[in-house]
């Protein structure tokens, strides 16, 4: 993977994870993230963009305190990509940990797969 592809795909995805605007968060996400991405969680898989958004919309909802941030740059091999981050939320300071690990096809994230790290 290209590093002007990663920087794009790491940059964008901080933004949409930030973005409580769902028209502009929905432009971003189809940028970088494929109309039929698979968004796999432990407890759940998500289809779509649109689902992926309303999901991001569900944490806004949640907690107005909510902030995605990168813990470290994103690495890459061949066609994926992993991205530690942490997750702010509620009364400070509350931090969840965790990474995404990204399989990328035609430069859009076709699979996203969501780790939480132990609590």
């Amino acid at each position: 993977m290209d590093t002007q592809l990663l920087n794009t795909l790491q940059q964008t995805h901080l933004a949409v994870w930030n973005e409580k605007d769902r028209t502009t968060r929905d432009a971003l996400m189809q940028t970088i993230y494929a109309d039929d991405i698979k968004m796999y969680d432990k407890a759940f898989i998500l289809s779509g963009s649109a689902a992926v958004s309303d999901f991001i919309d569900t944490l806004f909802a949640g907690d107005a305190n909510f902030t995605f941030t990168i813990a470290k740059p994103m690495e890459s091999t061949q066609h994926g990509a992993r991205l530690y981050w942490e997750i702010r939320t509620g009364p400070q300071p509350n931090v969840l940990t965790g990474m995404d690990f990204f399989v990328v096809e035609k430069e859009k994230v076709a699979h996203l797969f969501v780790f939480m790290d132990a609590q």
